[in-house]
């Protein structure tokens, strides 16, 4: 099984995992000179009566929630860690509520730093925070590195809960959510991620998701020991053959061949947060982030014009880049700016219309699916009269955009300020830039500015051979790109959100 340490940053997560495992998860330089975790760190933990389960260390930083979403994918329980001198915090709350919308059904609270004594009044705290929650009941346990308190009594708690839990089983085809990318010498290609749906073999043929790019597995290991198979709930290195390193990248997906669905439409059912600071409003942009990929996307609501916080109901969410999903896999979004966690759910339908966004009879369907039934597909939204085709956009004005931005490069115009350059046209080009988005031929690098498609790619090319996987600011990049620090910051920031490049500190890198 998968257990999760997760909480807010400087709250011994890391430590705890170090006092329980004998491994520091902090392996980066930069980790351990800034004393936080930036990346994900991996241990085994073997419990009283000889379990063994996968620990997965999540940052608590707010700065890489997106690094600890890419870590949850295939948790089964959490220790949900919580400075007894403190008491709950910012990234303590938001951690709890992105393991509620994925689905966790058990964990154990440690109140860690209980050697520098226990806040009047923490337990009280925790308990309301957690009440109405997959917490509610779970035991609280006041622990320390230093002087050993309650890591034997957390131990124990966790076998129990163990015992509890079912264990996985194949429920189908393997899936792996890629969290990290290397090399090694000798071996070529390794990704690492948490197995779910089925077992992987050795020699097994897989597809790298979303692309097409086909690989062997050549070798496996789970933390450090070789096996010819891994079950579901295993942590796993994969070692592939016939593929570059420059040809994968966390967030990617392994499956087989046909075992995901390629989608940039998905109808979901959507909980917002009862702590959202915002109602969610139709055509609101938001950042979905569903196994370890983050996209951007336009949220149209079903049925109505908006949730408020605590709010459920039914939405589609339109990608700006492929999505390899299978219906039932559980998501959560974020609001585009802010950006802070505002909700998440289930995907109910990867191949909806486009259309009768107000349909009950589509709203009928999207309820019998979120309860578990299937009913037929819909061959069009009832209406009194069919809905009308997409209107066709102009070859001319599509033309007449890509010479502006092939022209601008990496400095491009606004949106609106394009748009106001064909007077009497404005709905026509921005369905032509909309269009000309979706064939990729411009890249979004925000809901209010796309740049030409092959000056991005240029650029991120060169900026490879520049710096490779080694750590580069945005001074860096703003000179060799020879742009403006506005623009050099749209493109890392775009980077960022499509998982080319993360953000550690003030620096970046290439994934």
């Amino acid at each position: 099984m998968i257990l999760g340490i997760a909480g807010h940053v400087d709250h011994g997560k890391t430590a705890l995992v170090k006092a329980l495992t004998g491994v520091d998860t902090d392996r980066l330089a930069e980790e351990r000179r800034r004393g936080l975790t930036i990346e994900l760190g991996f241990a085994p933990l073997t419990l009283p009566g000889g379990q063994m389960v996968s620990i997965v260390d999540v940052p608590g930083h707010e700065k890489f929630v997106p690094t600890m979403l890419s870590g949850c994918a295939g948790m089964d329980l959490v220790v949900l860690a919580i400075a007894a001198d403190q008491g709950p915090m910012p990234q303590t709350r938001e951690h709890l509520a992105i393991l509620s919308l994925l689905g966790l059904k058990g964990g154990v609270i440690a109140l860690t730093r209980a050697d520098l004594g226990i806040k009047r009044g923490v337990e009280e705290q925790v308990r309301a925070l957690v009440k109405g929650t997959f917490l509610e009941s779970a035991p609280i346990i006041p622990t320390s590195v230093v002087t050993g308190e309650g890591l034997d009594e957390l131990k124990r708690a966790l076998a129990e809960l163990v015992q509890k839990t079912p264990e996985r089983s194949d429920r189908g085809d393997y899936r792996l959510h890629v969290d990290r990318v290397f090399s090694v010498a000798g071996s070529g290609t390794v990704v690492t991620g948490t197995l779910t749906g089925g077992s992987l073999r050795r020699g097994d043929r897989v597809r790298l998701w979303p692309g097409e790019k086909m690989a062997r597995v050549r070798g496996l290991q789970s933390h450090g020991t070789d096996q010819e198979e891994l079950a579901p709930g295993s942590r796993a290195a994969v070692n592939l053959a016939g593929v570059d390193r420059g040809e994968v990248s966390r967030g990617d997906t392994l499956a087989p061949a046909e075992g995901l669905t390629l989608t940039r439409r998905l109808d979901v059912a959507l909980k917002v947060l009862t702590q959202a600071p915002y109602a969610v409003k139709n055509n609101s942009t938001l950042h979905l982030h569903h196994g370890g990929r983050a996209l951007m996307c336009r949220c149209i609501l079903l049925g109505r014009d908006r949730l408020e916080p605590g709010e459920a109901g039914f939405a589609q969410l339109r990608l700006d880049q492929p999505l390899a999903a299978l219906r039932g896999d559980r998501f959560v979004v974020r609001f585009f700016s802010p950006v802070v966690t505002v909700g998440g759910g289930v995907i109910l339908d990867l191949e909806p219309p486009a259309k009768g966004r107000m349909d009950p009879a589509r709203l009928t369907r999207l309820a019998a699916l979120a309860a578990g039934k299937e009913l037929p597909r819909l061959a069009a939204p009832t209406q009194e009269a069919p809905p009308p085709p997409a209107p066709e956009t102009d070859p001319t004005l599509e033309e007449k955009l890509c010479q502006i931005y092939r022209a601008a490069g990496l400095e491009p115009p606004a949106n609106e300020e394009v748009e106001r350059a064909f007077p009497g046209q404005e709905t026509a080009c921005r369905r032509a830039g909309r269009a000309l988005a979706d064939k990729g031929v411009l890249t979004p690098l925000s809901p209010k500015v796309r740049a030409w498609g092959e000056s991005c790619l240029e650029a991120q090319s060169r900026m490879k051979a520049r710096f490779g996987t080694g750590m580069f600011t945005l001074a860096q990049a703003r000179d060799m790109l020879g742009v403006s620090r506005k623009y050099a910051l749209l493109l890392l920031e775009y980077w960022d959100r499509v998982r080319i490049t993360q953000k550690i500190g003030e620096g970046r890198r290439f994934l």
